[in-house]
Formats: C-alpha cells, structure tokens, sequence
C-alpha cells in the first residue's frame, strides 16, 4: 500500500471534522450528523473545489436553479419567493390555493406578536399526489427569476393544515406573510401550528403599507391633468393618482408616461394637430395610425413635424413663399424677418 494510501483515512476524518467546525450558519441547526453529512456531500459532489479552495461545505453543494449566482444569493436559500414580490398583490395568485401556513414568534414586523407564511400551491396539477397530496408534475416552471429573487413552482410540499378537503395540488407558486392568523383569511384553513422561526426576517418592500400621499403628489396629478389632458381630474382620480405616485415603486416619471400614452392625451394631440395645422377632423383611418404609431413610442414633436412636412399642409399654404410663411407663423408664432424667408 502506498504512503499516500496509508494517510488517506485520517486526512478525510480530520477535513471532516475541520469543515464541520466552519460550516455555514445556515446548515448550523442540523447538529453533528448533519454537518458531516453535508461535508461528505461536498467531498462527493464538488470534491476538488471543496479541497483545494476556501469554501464551506454548503457553498460546495448549492445549486441556484441553474444561475450563476452567489450561494448567498436569495436564489440560493432554497425558500421560496412572496407572491407580492412576483403578482404585485399579497395574496395567492389565479389557479393556486393556500396549502398551508407556518409561523414565527414574536415578530418585529407584527408589533410582537405572530407573524405567519402561508403557502400558495398550484391547483389542479397535471399528476398524481397518493397520499402527499402534492405532487411535481411537469407542467408547471421551477425558477428563480433573478438571484436576487427567491425560488417559485419548485417545492412540492404542503403542511397540511389549509384546505385538505382538496386532495391533490402542485409546488409551491409563492407565499403570502401576514400579521392576520391564516383561519381568519381562508376559513379552509386550522389552527394547527407550524413554527419555523429560521424565516423570521425574510421580508420584500411589497409588505409594508404604502406611505398617504402628500401636497406634492397631488400638486404633481393637478398639473398632469392639465397638461396633459387639460381638464381638472375627478375627485376619484385625483386620488387614485397620488395614492399610485406616493407607492415605494412608483415615480413622476413612470405616471408621466402613463399620461403620455393615454388614449384621452393622444386622441386630444392628434385633434388639436389636425385642426391646427390642416384645419380640419383627423379622418378615422389616419387617426388610429397615427395612434399606434405614438402608442410604439413615436414622439409627439415627430409626428407633428411629420405634419408640417406633408404635402396636404404645403397644398394648403399654396406657394414654397406662403409654406415658409406658414411655418414661421405656426410654429415660431411670429412672421418670417426678409432673412430667414428667403433662406
């Protein structure tokens, strides 16, 4: 036998022991069997990049769906994501059902008391559950939409404590966090616990309360309306507006381009512009091209100096001496000096 040979037990048992001892904090709740378990996983699995670099046995081992994130990405944590983060509403998307719920104690994100996770699974699965009553199937996107996003349609797994009268159902889509006990959302659920207080400070943005509008956003709405629309806005719309700009997500910028590719704005450019430069109704067909073509991002001083450029308006002005005219009277509002005109 070798030399090599003679030392390779103990060499593995001492790096067994050694990467035990400095394994990740999150693998730390295991205990001793676990630990090694993961660093004989890492040993198996990624052999020489566990040896000859300085990683930990998790970090060996992590898999994040197939991205080339960091193991300490969210993609990585192997939780999954929070349906407000993904659907924009914290509440169970269409065609999934709440599945189950745990729960973490004393939470700050409830003022102390309880806050609770309620999972989303897919309805009507295209497989089999037996006796789980969840399965897998092939019909449904296991992911992580970026590494900074939590897994969605990859757990098939359910507490069993929400709506079991519905025998068979898929991954888990997403989650739904809550200071409200589950029960009292969907009566389909019990008050059977499950605690995993591991996710006590998991959280996204989308679970706070958004902020009550100020003078500013309402100052901002008024102004749009009138420039944009030059109308005053209802009272329903002025509120809806600053309720929709004071949002963490939301910007001036973003609703002032809502404004800009609104029908009611693009249907009052056009009008104005037909009557101002070719004096007359915009015709059904040129309208709605004209429509589209702002709609696809074409900006408005385009179209207008696509106006000016027509024939029908050269037509109108009679002579290359009355377009010039009417260029200068139009668009500058004052007459053409001798220079400029014969320019």
């Amino acid at each position: 036998m070798s030399p090599v040979a003679t030392r390779q037990p103990g060499w593995a048992d001492s790096l067994t022991e050694r990467a035990s001892a400095f394994i990740d904090r999150r693998s730390s709740r295991r205990g001793f069997i676990g630990r090694t378990a993961m660093v004989g996983s890492a040993l198996t699995v990624a052999g020489s990049t566990y040896v000859l670099k300085p990683t930990s046995a998790y970090a060996a081992t992590c898999r994040c769906l197939g991205r080339t994130c960091n193991c300490t990405d969210l993609c990585c944590d192997g939780y999954t994501e929070f349906c407000c983060h993904l659907f924009g509403e914290n509440s169970c998307p269409t065609n999934t059902i709440l599945a189950g719920w745990w729960k973490v104690d004393n939470s700050s994100y409830c003022s102390g008391a309880a806050r609770y996770y309620m999972d989303c699974n897919k309805r009507s699965p295209n497989c089999g559950c037996g006796s789980s009553g969840v399965c897998r199937g092939n019909d449904t996107t296991c992911q992580c939409r970026a590494c900074g996003n939590r897994k969605d349609g990859c757990t098939a797994f359910r507490y069993g404590n929400c709506n079991n009268n519905v025998s068979c159902v898929g991954p888990i889509m997403c989650r739904v966090v809550t200071c409200t006990k589950p029960w009292e959302i969907d009566p389909g659920c019990t008050t059977v616990a499950r605690t995993d207080n591991n996710t006590r400070y998991h959280h996204r943005p989308c679970l706070e309360p958004d902020p009550e509008p100020t003078a500013t956003h309402y100052s901002l709405v008024r102004a749009f309306y009138a420039d944009y629309l030059g109308r005053t806005a209802s009272q329903g719309e002025y509120d809806g507006w600053a309720e929709y700009l004071a949002r963490r997500d939301q910007n001036a910028r973003t609703v002032s381009l809502r404004f800009a590719r609104s029908d009611e704005y693009i249907n009052r450019f056009l009008n104005e512009l037909y009557q101002s430069v070719l004096g007359r109704n915009g015709d059904p067909r040129g309208m709605e091209s004209w429509r589209n073509q702002i709609k696809n991002g074409k900006l408005t001083s385009t179209v207008a100096a696509q106006f000016y450029a027509s024939d029908e308006f050269f037509t109108k002005a009679g002579s290359v001496e009355g377009y010039v005219d009417a260029l200068y009277r139009e668009i500058l509002g004052r007459k053409a000096d001798p220079k400029g005109r014969q320019h």
